[in-house]
């Protein structure tokens, strides 16, 4: 799963290229819940925005439904940084 995780990651800076400074991706599990540490700075403004996702582990059991979870957990990073920058652009103006 890390090397598919790692591809996502990949695809997002590249997507984002112009936009972010940093980002980071760690992934935890703990009790009965797999984690995804997530974070992120643009370069407009430098300021890291941090958030963990969390889902039950018992959601993720063979490598199909694994690559599902990791795939919308990724859908809501991305939303997470179109969000930072429609308001970086909305505070410039």
């Amino acid at each position: 799963m890390k090397v598919y995780i790692d591809m996502l990651s990949e695809s997002l800076i590249d997507q984002y290229k112009l936009y972010l400074e940093t980002f980071m991706v760690d992934l935890w599990s703990d009790h009965g819940f797999i984690e995804f540490r997530t974070g992120f700075a643009l370069r407009s403004d430098h300021k890291l925005r941090d958030f963990v996702i969390k889902v039950e582990a018992r959601e993720a059991i063979n490598d199909v439904e694994r690559r599902a979870v990791i795939a919308a957990v990724f859908v809501e990073i991305e939303d997470a940084i179109d969000a930072a920058i429609a308001d970086e652009v909305v505070a410039a103006n």
